[in-house]
């Protein structure tokens, strides 16, 4: 049988482990169907998905690798035992965040079985650093919204480079990053930044956008901007927020915030088709329409 451990939940995302009793019996289903988008680091065990498809291609998963299947793709998973001992940690994505991720102009999920970059690595890491933490909203759906622009097909710059990343690196940068979302509303230099994480400014700039996907300056205004989406949900006022999360001038909140999510602070609680945060933390270029 199958067991599935909810390790946190916000409205947009679930994070969950996925494995199996080890004390009963398991039975492959001849067939399953997807219930929402998700993406899957396996961890533990080997097994093999096919794709529903006359030609599907059969993947055989071991750990180290991650799969992708969208909502309502159809599948078939083989174990080899009756026993297994496969475990997954997954991302799980409400309708409503994948639906803003695919506005936003980030390629939608489709089945696949991707081997696992160092950029990946780094995502799981954080991950597992949000359960470990009891993570706020704040963290783990900036992680998600990268996990899942992280398999858009579309070529991009900061892919295919980091392969080398060492293990103590990507913790210098998960450690930058946790201070971005702990001291987002003060100042953040690129000097005081880089000093975290023990680089050069240069050398600090590079390898923190080829494992997180975001440049420093762009990685802090995604913190900002998803902090700006809760407390306007919570009924602060415009003025109130922009300065409560760290913009110096309201006049450059007010359009950066209409460049990325579609819509002014002022109209988000009335807008018809509301945005999610997960959208703050994507690379893809930001909403070009008028709200």
């Amino acid at each position: 049988m199958n067991r599935v451990e909810v390790l946190l939940r916000t409205p947009e995302v679930t994070l969950s482990v996925f494995d199996h009793p080890s004390d009963e019996a398991h039975a492959d289903p001849s067939s399953e169907r997807a219930s929402v988008d998700a993406i899957a680091f396996v961890e533990a065990g080997t097994f093999e998905i096919r794709p529903a498809g006359r030609d599907a291609q059969r993947w055989r998963f071991a750990p180290g690798m991650l799969f992708a299947m969208p909502r309502g793709a159809e599948f078939a998973c083989r174990h080899a035992c009756e026993r297994p001992i496969d475990r997954c940690l997954s991302v799980a994505y409400a309708p409503d965040a994948v639906e803003d991720l695919l506005s936003a102009g980030v390629a939608g999920l489709r089945p696949a079985a991707v081997r696992g970059s160092a950029r990946h690595r780094f995502l799981r890491h954080r991950l597992h650093a949000c359960a470990r933490d009891g993570a706020d909203a704040l963290r783990l759906e900036l992680v998600a919204g990268a996990l899942f622009e992280s398999l858009d097909p579309a070529p991009d710059e900061t892919r295919g480079r980091a392969d080398g990343a060492p293990t103590d690196v990507m913790r210098r940068i998960a450690r930058t990053a946790e201070r971005v979302e702990a001291e987002f509303a003060r100042p953040l230099a690129l000097r005081d930044l880089a000093g975290t994480a023990g680089m050069s400014p240069y050398h600090f700039a590079r390898v923190f956008r080829r494992l997180t996907g975001l440049p420093p300056h762009r990685y802090v205004m995604a913190v900002r901007l998803r902090e700006a989406v809760r407390r306007l949900d919570a009924g602060m006022s415009v003025t109130a927020t922009c300065y409560a999360v760290g913009f110096a001038s309201l006049s450059h909140f007010v359009t950066t915030f209409r460049r990325r999510f579609g819509v002014s602070p002022s109209a988000l609680p009335a807008a018809r088709r509301r945005p999610t945060a997960l959208r703050a933390a994507l690379a893809a270029p930001v909403w070009e329409g008028r709200s």
